[in-house]
């Protein structure tokens, strides 16, 4: 039938779409961080491509990266956000290969006074 070797094909490109996507993020990865980076450029080199150079969340290919200012992100402890970071889960890639803990404990702290304090700055 060629409805049935369409809805085949679609589910091929989108699952193939959604691979292209998580490699995109992972390959940003690979690349360790220098000790002592400053948590900005940490953030840019490891975390801007998925979910944006202000962490407003993106469309990656079929991926929905979500806003790092979402109520789920904000509403997350630290350690959750941390543990995030170093593991991964969903179609993030985990950083424990690449940052230190030091470093993603840096991030947490950008990611709570740069990127969601704008965020609840411009709701005032």
């Amino acid at each position: 039938m060629p409805g049935t070797h369409l809805g085949r094909l679609a589910k091929l490109v989108l699952v193939a779409a959604c691979a292209l996507a998580a490699a995109a993020c992972a390959g940003q990865a690979q690349s360790p961080a220098r000790r002592g980076e400053p948590a900005r450029e940490l953030f840019q080199r490891n975390c801007a491509v998925c979910h944006g150079p202000g962490g407003e969340g993106q469309q990656v290919g079929a991926l929905a990266v979500p806003s790092l200012g979402a109520a789920r992100t904000v509403g997350s402890t630290d350690e959750r956000l941390s543990q995030q970071i170093h593991d991964g889960g969903g179609q993030m890639p985990p950083f424990k290969y690449t940052l230190t803990d030091e470093q993603i404990q840096a991030l947490v702290r950008f990611i709570r006074e740069d990127i969601q304090s704008k965020g609840e700055k411009g709701k005032g």
